[in-house]
Parts: structure tokens; C-alpha cells; sequence
């Protein structure tokens, strides 16, 4: 079986960062290109993850940018490993700029497919459900923290509604839809957001039922993203890291994963109809 060509996510984040940073700074490309010496398009080129750069050349791009150290010593750190298939994240107390490479990745795609087997997907959620989980998983986090990464997760959801929206193809269990939180309406409000949110033509929200036995999904949480010009990625996250896979071999067991799971659930219609109920 041919492997797909194309940039790591190694080198797509590092591209997509170096877009913005430019974009914060003002600058085009050939403005950038003339003070060190670089040509625009080579810029260009390297922003869009189409070639490599050198570590000197990244460096004077750091320098010109005012990066602080402790991006810059992750950013070159992505860079001396940017031809590595394969990118796993040891999760730390810096949790926003993790969620900022899982973001990168979610904003640049043209349709998600996940699976949640305990809870309603960040997308989803409202900010007090999202309060709630952030709070229970969090580790202890500040009360400024939780408010942050709330705040973070709700801005997301503007890959739903933006000009070119996100197709969004969700599968959750259905057991999920019942775990209590919050007080006595915080699941109400939940679900009657789920039922809204649900009658968008670019979403698409199924449930598994418990009658769907034993299934693919058994290993977990999952996430498939995929992109007009790019090869498909799949995320995966747990307390400890997050990984992103990106071998051919690797997405093609979770689609079929997916597959497997999307003929044995509730189809969208039977799932609003569920989630009608459980409001009531």
C-alpha cells in the first residue's frame, strides 16, 4: 500500500504558527523577506509547509518576531523533529498552549468525525457544562485557569458557524447524556443546546445505545480530522499526552472503527428524537 506524501504535523504546526506570527506583526512576506535576507516566496513556501527551513533561518524569523523564550525553545525543538511521523504531547501545567496545537489543527480542517464515550464533545458543550469538566479534570487548576480554558473552549465553536464551516460528525454513547452535573438544570439546558445545535446542516450528532454491544470504540476517545489538501490526521488524547497519527495504515483502522460504530448507532433522526425525550 502507498503511504500519502505530504508535511508532518510537526512541520503543519510549525508552518501555521510562523503564518501567525507574521500576521500578529503586520508584516507581509516580502517585507519580512528583505530585512533577513530571505526571499518573500521562500517565506512563502514555508509558511504554507511546502519546504523545510533551517534552524538559522528559523532563529532569525524567532528574532525578528520577539518570541518569547519558552515558545521559542518549543518551536525549535518542533523543527529539529518536523520530519518525524507521528507527534505525541506530554500533557504539562501550560494546558492553553496545548489546547493551541490541537486548535491549529481543528481551525485549518474541513470535517471532523469523533467518538466520545463519556461526554458531550468541547464543540458541544455549553460553557457551564465545559466549566464542569475543565473543573473535574483539571488537577486542581485556579479558578483565572478554569475561567481561561472555558473561555478558550467556547471560542472554538466558531468553527461552526464561521463563512465555510466545520462538518462536524459526532458519536456518542448514549449513557453519556445522562451523567448528572451542575445544579438541578445544568443537564436540561445541556440537552435542549444539544437539540438546537443538532438541526444545523453542518452537523451531525448520533448516539450508541447500549443495545450496540461491543463494539470498535471499546480503545476510546477518538478524533479523525480531515482536509481538503492535507493528509487526514487522527487525535487522540488521555490525562497524561496526546498523540496525533498520521500513517496511512493508522487512519484507516480508525475509519473503519468509525464505520463499524456509525451503523450500529441511533441515525441522527432517531438521536434528536432520543435527546426530545430526555429533556421533558
Amino acid at each position: 500500500m502507498a503511504r500519502r506524501v505530504g508535511p508532518s504535523a510537526r512541520s503543519r504546526r510549525l508552518a501555521r504558527t510562523l503564518r501567525k506570527l507574521r500576521a500578529e506583526s503586520g508584516v507581509s512576506a516580502a517585507e519580512v523577506g528583505k530585512a533577513l535576507s530571505m526571499s518573500g516566496s521562500k517565506l512563502n513556501r514555508i509558511e504554507a509547509a511546502e519546504i523545510g527551513i533551517y534552524q538559522d533561518d528559523l532563529e532569525k524569523l524567532l528574532d525578528y518576531y520577539r518570541v518569547p523564550k519558552k515558545r521559542r525553545v518549543e518551536l525549535l525543538d518542533i523543527a529539529r523533529h518536523a520530519e518525524q511521523r507521528g507527534w505525541l504531547r506530554m500533557r504539562n501545567a501550560n494546558l492553553p498552549a496545548d489546547w493551541q496545537a490541537w486548535s491549529d489543527f481543528e481551525d485549518e480542517a474541513t470535517a471532523l468525525l469523533q467518538y466520545e464515550p463519556l461526554m458531550i464533545p468541547g464543540l458541544l458543550q455549553t460553557p457551564e457544562y465545559a466549566r464542569a469538566v475543565i473543573e473535574a479534570t483539571g488537577g486542581g487548576l485556579s479558578d483565572d485557569e478554569v475561567d481561561a480554558l472555558v473561555a478558550s473552549r467556547i471560542s472554538r465553536q466558531s468553527v461552526l458557524t464561521k463563512r465555510q464551516p466545520l462538518r462536524l460528525h459526532v458519536l456518542v454513547e448514549e449513557d453519556a447524556l445522562n451523567r448528572p452535573f451542575g445544579d438541578a438544570g445544568a443537564l436540561a439546558r445541556q440537552l435542549r443546546h444539544l437539540e438546537d445545535i443538532a438541526t444545523r446542516p453542518n452537523i451531525t450528532l448520533q448516539l450508541l445505545p447500549a443495545e450496540a454491544g461491543l463494539h470498535a470504540g471499546l480503545h476510546g476517545a477518538f478524533v479523525v480530522l480531515e482536509y481538503d489538501d492535507e493528509p487526514s490526521l487522527v487525535w487522540l488524547e488521555n490525562q497524561l499526552a496526546s498523540v496525533f497519527l498520521e500513517e496511512d495504515e493508522q487512519i484507516e483502522g480508525y475509519l473503519a472503527s468509525w464505520n463499524d460504530m456509525v451503523v450500529r448507532a441511533h441515525t441522527a433522526d432517531e438521536s434528536a428524537e432520543l435527546i426530545g425525550k430526555m429533556v421533558v
